[in-house]
């Protein structure tokens, strides 16, 4: 990474400057405002539970593997009108035509890769001008980011498929209808696709499959099932560590809803599964040989690369990605207990061995994660409008464990489940930075001491959801993509907002920053391109800072 932000994240004094700054000697347990009880399930007042052993049973050859066959799905060559394109001073807008909520873009070898927006079954690449390269038609709705490596481009669709496809052509190069609905991205380490799905999403015939019971007491009925192509998805027997598929009839499923799959980069062959409690916040992130994830229920999971090998869960509550810096992990974290009042979020550090608790701070009060409140929102009108379109005018199905992200992130739906970006950890070295609700903060990542924070405009308790995506680091500045459709350059030091770059829509997901130019995703069916002018500005290139979703500087 560039020496000069590592230097300036690293020796820079911080400041007790900023409008609505704490001081330095501000508690970080501080919790205010409290409500009246509003009924939502409470967790019990208890520490974090190790359950590795627990898994690693849930993955014994004691229950049945996770299906191993999928039918795949299709692509067929579309264009995107030139009139999508409009050029201005400040860079350029592409508006496409689902008018849909756009995730965070990436970009690859000088192109940008895009999702056409959630209701829509459109990918496209375009130049850094704006200009489209190539643009496919899927058979799948809900496109989410991709990340790309090795020429291959690799993305979910909320129903129901993984698809990986030529970077500079879009060819579908292999692909699997795992089941509905996909509600995270995938990552890729090591010429290696992760990624999760729901078991009783119909697109393993897992009824067929299984013997026992099933997991969910009501199942609802699944939808028409395609054939399997089995050819697509050879079982690695070698390095699977888990039970074949053979003899699966003869036994029960674990009590678990999803499974985390690994799949080789260029075949889409399946190399291992292993069985999680619920669906994968917004993407699994990848550190040297292992793979972590972070479930809607609340536990992070650590898997061997190779052969996944289950190194370490535990239920932590957790209501963000992890981020691995050395030897410690961090997260944020539902903090409220069955006394409290409110939603309250703290930031977790646990040492990768053993998952020991080094601090517990910066607890906050977390409407943001408070589902009474958030039901009564924009962000929920506006899901509830997008799940319908998408086929769910019910909510969630079943298939997706709605519950387990309810009574965590106080969110259930599919759109804003596969949107969750949470109050995600950037770390810096020896500073990390965080969106939680509707502020900003920085915090010691020796002590967890809180040394700034910074308030956001808006009404949280309105429009719902955060007020900013997880923040961006390039240059040396912190970088926000706000509801209030500003994107705020922000100083690390002290908090300042130094400069405010005016997108005109609303926006819930990072924006990505290479080269000197800004793209983020809108609400409203944007790709919005900002050329700032400074090519210092530039490593962030798609959600998390890299393919592997790691969170941290140092992996930019």
């Amino acid at each position: 990474m560039k020496k000069g932000i590592g230097l300036l994240c690293l020796t820079t004094v911080l400041s007790v400057v900023t409008i609505a700054m704490a001081s330095q000697n501000q508690s970080s347990d501080e919790t205010t405002g409290k409500r009246p009880d509003n009924g939502e399930k409470k967790e019990e007042a208890k520490g974090d539970l190790d359950v590795t052993q627990k898994v690693r049973d849930q993955n014994s050859k004691n229950f049945a593997s996770p299906p191993a066959n999928f039918a795949k799905g299709h692509v067929s060559v579309r264009q995107l009108s030139s009139e999508s394109l409009k050029k201005n001073s400040k860079g350029f807008v592409v508006q496409f035509p689902s008018k849909a909520p756009i995730p965070t873009p990436t970009f690859y070898k000088g192109n940008l890769y895009v999702s056409g927006g959630f209701h829509s079954k459109e990918y496209y690449c375009l130049n850094s001008k704006g200009q489209c390269v190539w643009g496919i038609t899927l058979d799948d709705d809900g496109p989410s980011s991709c990340v790309c490596d090795d020429g291959v481009c690799v993305f979910n669709t909320e129903s129901c498929t993984i698809f990986a496809v030529d970077a500079k052509t879009g060819k579908m190069l292999w692909s699997h209808w795992l089941g509905d609905p996909l509600m995270s991205t995938p990552t890729i380490a090591n010429g290696k696709v992760f990624t999760a799905y729901p078991v009783q999403g119909g697109g393993g015939f897992q009824q067929q499959e299984f013997g026992g019971d099933s997991f969910f007491p009501d199942d609802p009925k699944q939808p028409e099932k395609r054939q399997p192509e089995k050819s697509q998805t050879d079982q690695s027997k070698k390095e699977s560590a888990a039970p074949t598929d053979s003899g699966n009839t003869a036994k029960k499923r674990p009590p678990c809803s999803h499974a985390m799959a690994c799949l080789d980069l260029k075949t889409g062959r399946i190399l291992w599964q292993r069985w999680i409690d619920s669906d994968v916040m917004s993407a699994p992130v990848a550190n040297g040989d292992e793979i972590y994830a972070a479930t809607f229920a609340g536990t992070v999971y650590r898997f061997q690369q190779t052969d996944g090998k289950v190194l370490s869960a535990i239920q932590s509550r957790a209501t963000s990605a992890p981020v691995i810096v050395g030897k410690d992990v961090f997260f944020t974290r539902r903090a409220d207990d069955a006394n409290s009042k409110v939603a309250e979020e703290s930031i977790l550090r646990l040492t990768r061995e053993g998952n020991k608790k080094v601090f517990d701070k910066n607890r906050t009060r977390a409407l943001h994660l408070d589902h009474a409140v958030q039901s009564k929102t924009r962000l929920a009108e506006k899901g509830q409008q997008l799940d319908a379109n998408n086929g769910f005018s019910s909510g969630a199905p079943a298939a997706a464990n709605p519950n387990a992200a309810l009574y965590n992130i106080g969110q259930g739906g599919v759109y804003t489940c596969q949107a969750w970006q949470g109050s995600r950890v950037l770390n810096c070295g020896k500073w990390n930075f965080n969106c939680q609700g509707d502020q900003v903060f920085c915090t010691d990542a020796e002590t967890g001491q809180r040394k700034w924070s910074a308030k956001l405009g808006g009404d949280l308790e309105k429009l719902g959801g955060a007020l900013a995506a997880p923040p961006v680091l390039a240059g040396g500045h912190l970088f926000l993509a706000t509801v209030s459709g500003e994107i705020l350059q922000i100083n690390p030091a002290n908090g300042k907002t130094e400069t405010t770059y005016t997108v005109g829509s609303a926006m819930r997901t990072q924006p990505i920053i290479q080269d000197g130019n800004i793209y983020v995703g809108t609400q409203d069916g944007k790709l919005v391109c900002i050329q700032t002018g400074n090519l210092k500005l530039t490593g962030w290139s798609c959600w998390g800072g890299n393919i592997a979703h790691s969170g941290t500087l140092a992996a930019n």
